[in-house]
């Protein structure tokens, strides 16, 4: 039986007990769940904004605006603007940080490959894009999983030299950072691409013409590839 709207009668071998009832109550509830649907508002507004002008360019106004928050709501769920860039990072692109990749068996697809991922996530590199645009003295958004992540593939182009699948005599971060560059430019610099080709880097015809290019590439580049070594049994 109920006592009041606070206390839950209960008999107890004949007795009775008052038990207090839990203190969490709907409005609070709601509450909460106003509060994360904010919160997922500015996310979206500030990942549009941080994509299109970077950090330095964003504006928390526009932020607000395409939010229908304020200012201060922002500053209140965020505490700034730095906060609100790092946050946009975890919540949109930390997968695209996680994302664990080694070059291919075969070293001539290793370019192709890598561009094959950057046009899945165009948005990561626009992001990255801005990023150095506006990095100065500020911390990168996630940038321990990203260091690991480059010495890993950095470590697996160093051990496919050793199985003479990569040219051993050249240096293997250089390696790494031209098989960056050749995937990544085109996506990042789309308006370069565009006038170049004629094409933007979402066109399908300018990702299968630029994908066949990058393998010829790589063969000119690393010779024609060798399959990993087979184990004897």
């Amino acid at each position: 039986m109920m006592l009041g709207s606070n206390f839950t009668v209960v008999k107890l071998n004949g007795g009775v007990l008052c038990c207090a009832e839990p203190t969490v109550t709907l409005p609070r509830m709601k509450k909460v769940r106003d509060s994360q649907r904010t919160k997922k508002r500015i996310l979206d507004a500030a990942t549009r904004e941080f994509t299109r002008r970077g950090f330095d360019g964003a504006r928390i106004a526009e932020i607000a605006r395409r939010s229908n928050t304020s200012k201060q709501l922002i500053h209140h769920h965020f505490h700034g603007k730095e906060a609100l860039f790092m946050a946009v990072h975890d919540a949109n692109f930390r997968p695209s940080v996680q994302w664990q990749q080694t070059p291919p068996g075969n070293p001539v697809d290793a370019i192709a490959e890598r561009f094959r991922q950057r046009v899945k996530d165009i948005d990561y590199s626009r992001f990255l894009t801005w990023e150095a645009a506006s990095t100065r003295s500020r911390r990168v958004p996630g940038e321990r999983e990203r260091q690991q992540r480059i010495t890993e593939y950095g470590e697996a182009i160093r051990a496919m030299q050793r199985d003479g699948r990569f040219p051993a005599d050249l240096d293997h971060r250089l390696i790494q950072l031209a098989i960056l560059a050749l995937a990544t430019y085109p996506v990042a610099f789309a308006q370069i691409t565009r006038l170049v080709t004629g094409r933007m880097p979402t066109d399908p015809l300018f990702q299968r013409e630029w994908t066949a290019f990058l393998r010829k590439i790589g063969v000119r580049m690393f010779g024609s590839g060798t399959s990993p070594p087979t184990r004897k049994s």
